[in-house]
């Protein structure tokens, strides 16, 4: 298998009630008040009321949420231990 390409994360805000992101590898979790979604570059969460996945396309990695969106909140990436990383760590 193939190591998969990592992709660039590009994320747009409409008056704030539309988000659209390109790069998301996985949806982690969705409820109507908060979103989390995975990206190669790390996790991207998305907070507001109302909100709904109009569009996914898993190929292409774009994504595009509609609702009200209050706040969006990146994490980093972890990079995977080696065996002696996990040893000690």
């Amino acid at each position: 298998m193939a190591k998969e390409e990592m992709r660039h994360t590009g994320l747009s805000v409409k008056d704030r009630n539309k988000i659209t992101l390109n790069g998301v590898t996985n949806v982690l979790s969705f409820e109507e008040d908060y979103v989390t979604l995975e990206t190669g570059e790390g996790k991207i969460c998305i907070e507001g009321g109302g909100l709904k996945i109009e569009s996914l396309s898993r190929e292409g990695g774009e994504i595009e949420i509609t609702g009200r969106i209050d706040g969006v909140f990146y994490s980093k990436a972890k990079k995977a231990k080696s065996t002696l990383g996990k040893l000690f760590g």
